[in-house]
């Protein structure tokens, strides 16, 4: 499927979420729907497939 990708949000004081995510591939996207504008909201997105 492509472009699918995996988006996710977390606080940023989630220390250890931020470092799995990070560990994981995920990379930081601007904030999307709900979150835009939250202040302590991050997002992050993983690409799947090729």
């Amino acid at each position: 499927m492509r472009g699918a990708r995996l988006v996710l949000e977390t606080g940023d004081q989630q220390e250890a979420a931020l470092a799995l995510y990070t560990r994981a591939g995920f990379r930081h996207i601007p904030n999307f729907g709900y979150y835009v504008g939250l202040e302590h909201s991050l997002c992050f997105e993983l690409p799947l497939g090729g």
